[in-house]
């Protein structure tokens, strides 16, 4: 199936493989409307996954599946990067590795530059109330405080980090009524990250020099130090996805 689907405010052409759909996709959207069902409150759906696999793409697709499979209650699809904290901050702060002092700006995306307190207050109110959702800009390279407004009983959190396997991180899944992770071969992820680079503009060199110094240490951390997940999807160089 080929759709196209907003991801992060951008209009997207994505396809899907039809076998895909019918055996993983809708199940699953069906298994969080079950969920919600049984559970009669808000339900909160944990997507995690490393850069580069395309959750937020995913995530989207089942938004777009949950409108348009009868009986099915509509999700929402609620983005974690709204919790990086504002560059005024990055620029300002630092963080220790080993023995080396680093501002947090340089690794941005990393699990220490975003906001976790803020991030487990608003987790704890969705099951209490509609609380407003910050957002990402990619053109203010800035999080928006209170942009979007959760509006659906079921909601899917997708990010990198919701199960990292770090003190107050690993807690995160007690929030979720359902946790997802997609694993896949590191080398692939690198491709498309660097590819990802040069098509916003970097040069091949540029690309894979910010790939080697930072987007490969936030995909080893994903994919080695996660906690086990409800479900695991593998991803295929085709795009595919396998249960695990």
């Amino acid at each position: 199936m080929k759709v196209s689907l907003n991801v992060s405010g951008f209009e997207t052409e994505a396809v899907f493989p039809d076998n895909n759909i019918e055996q993983i996709h809708k199940p699953l959207v069906e298994k969080f409307s079950r969920l919600h069902q049984e559970k009669n409150e808000r339900t909160v759906i944990f997507l995690a996954a490393p850069p580069g696999s395309g959750k937020s793409t995913l995530a989207a697709f089942w938004e777009h599946l949950s409108q348009t499979i009868p009986n099915v209650v509509p999700l929402q699809v609620l983005p974690f990067d709204g919790f990086h904290y504002p560059n005024e901050i990055l620029d300002s702060n630092y963080t220790m590795r080993g023995d080396e002092k680093i501002k947090l700006r340089s690794i941005k995306g990393a699990h220490e530059t975003f906001n976790l307190t803020s991030l487990i207050d608003k987790l704890k109110k969705l099951k209490v109330q509609d609380p407003k959702w910050p957002y990402y800009d990619r053109n203010l390279h800035d999080p928006v405080d209170d942009a979007i407004t959760v509006e659906k009983e079921i909601v899917v959190i997708e990010g990198n980090w919701l199960l990292l396997n770090e003190p107050v991180w690993n807690g995160l899944n007690e929030l979720a009524d359902f946790t997802i992770f997609i694993d896949t071969d590191p080398k692939f992820l690198e491709e498309r990250l660097v590819n990802r680079k040069i098509r916003g503009g970097s040069t091949p060199e540029d690309a894979l020099a910010f790939y080697q110094s930072s987007d490969s240490k936030n995909v080893d951390m994903v994919l080695n130090h996660s906690v086990k997940a409800d479900l695991t999807l593998y991803m295929n160089q085709d795009g595919s996805f396998d249960i695990n």
